[in-house]
């Protein structure tokens, strides 16, 4: 189901590129306009379909309801949010690059904002600010950039599709002179402005926001088990779904980060199952019992399948992605369903498997609940495989696996139990590491 949402999303854009080419050939008086000046119509089209694609990465960071429907959950969504960023970059990159092909004479001066005509210099600058936020949004990792930092540079996004919007507005071309070309320029154009501000300045107060404040705080060394009530409407959010939670506490900054709702959709409280591991939760000690926090959302679709399923079900954590399966197990042990349920809690050594207890407590509510605890550096541990998997459940082909976890770890065991037998379809999972 969610490979098909995924296509839906991808041929809506397919569909806007082709439309912007079409458009740009219709410009031309002839084909051999086009294939005459091979250099010149590189730029020409690079151009479009980059700024395009750009426009994209913006409506696609907006978190709207509909993208979760074209393309299966958020996290697929950042997913053709960073492969469209980096092709409108390289699409971007080669506009400059065949102008100065195109005239040689002039060569470097298409990089630098040096020309009598401004609208030249708007695109430049343009151009600048996109390679830069998109250069640190692909060496972020590389280089270590705290995320607070990397989440302002983007907002100057919003600037570079400003500046691209009057580049394309004043400057003497195909979508001056063809006015069909220049209506859909405009406008996308001007809806990647739109998304842009709005993700800047208007989705904390437009967007799905919810008040609460915080009622008890559990420590478990590098993990804060966050409860809150709220102070006015409950977030409306299903079985391990995640929201963007932004903690009102003295010395913490006001910005938001996603984190997966670890309790039931029926209870009074909302729970958050916190890790340390970015700059931003390794001070979480500063938050406390009594203070407030914004909560969005709620996003997510991996428990979708297993709430209105009954097949079989096997869920594998690594460390702080145990989080989902906190209430998927629960359910899993207060559902009439007869369903066998499996969980794999993958950690380094038994001491880090900090839910370890409240996990196994289920146990006692439902006979068709089955806990494992695997280990990878205990002196008789291993990294789990899909054999092991397999010892554990009746039916391979009403199955399904449900994984959440480092990226790394994701992508290995899903093509071990891929090699092993079960359908690409009847694997599940989710990828945070993106954002």
């Amino acid at each position: 189901m969610d490979k098909s949402k995924r296509k839906t999303g991808i041929i809506i854009i397919s569909i806007t590129l082709l439309l912007t080419l079409s458009l740009w050939i219709l410009s031309k008086n002839s084909i051999s306009e086009i294939t005459s000046w091979p250099i010149l119509s590189v730029n020409q089209i690079a151009a479009l379909l980059g700024t395009v694609l750009f426009v994209w990465s913006m409506i696609l960071a907006t978190r709207l309801d509909f993208l979760e429907n074209w393309f299966g959950s958020l996290d697929k969504v950042y997913v053709v949010h960073r492969r469209v960023s980096e092709i409108g970059a390289v699409l971007i990159l080669l506009h400059p690059i065949a102008l100065a092909l195109d005239d040689l004479q002039k060569g470097l001066k298409y990089f630098l904002p040096i020309h009598a005509n401004n609208s030249i210099n708007l695109g430049i600058y343009s151009f600048w600010i996109f390679v830069v936020a998109i250069l640190l949004t692909i060496f972020i990792r590389k280089i270590n950039l705290p995320y607070h930092i990397w989440k302002q540079t983007h907002k100057f996004l919003n600037l570079a599709m400003i500046l691209a919007l009057l580049h394309v507005i004043m400057i003497k071309s195909d979508t001056s002179a063809f006015l069909p070309l220049g209506i859909w320029m405009y406008a996308f154009v001007g809806l990647g402005v739109a998304s842009g501000l709005y993700m800047s300045f208007l989705y904390k107060y437009l967007g799905p926001r919810y008040d609460y404040q915080i009622v008890s705080i559990e420590r478990y060394d590098d993990i804060h088990d966050i409860y809150m009530k709220p102070l006015k409407k409950k977030l409306p959010h299903d079985l391990a779904q995640f929201a963007y939670v932004a903690f009102q506490s003295e010395g913490l900054s006001k910005e938001s980060h996603p984190y997966c709702v670890t309790s039931l959709p029926e209870d009074e409280l909302i729970r958050f199952s916190i890790k340390e591991i970015g700059d931003y939760t390794k001070q979480l000690g500063k938050v406390e019992v009594g203070d407030k926090a914004s909560v969005w959302g709620a996003y997510g679709r991996l428990g979708q399948r297993f709430e209105k399923g009954d097949e079989d079900a096997v869920f594998i954590a690594g460390g702080i992605g145990i989080a989902p399966f906190l209430s998927m197990f629960k359910k899993a042990g207060l559902e009439d369903k007869k369903r066998h349920t499996n969980l794999f809690y993958c950690t380094k050594f038994k001491k880090e498997a900090v839910f370890g207890s409240e996990l196994s407590k289920l146990l006692d509510v439902s006979a068709n609940l089955y806990y494992h605890n695997q280990c990878s550096r205990e002196p008789d541990g291993c990294h789990l495989t899909a054999a092991q998997v397999i010892k554990e459940i009746k039916d391979i082909k009403n199955t399904v696996v449900y994984l959440c976890g480092p990226s790394k770890m994701m992508k290995g065991m899903k093509k071990d139990l891929m090699k092993n037998g079960f359908r690409r379809n009847n694997i599940v999972l989710e990828d945070f590491e993106m954002i």
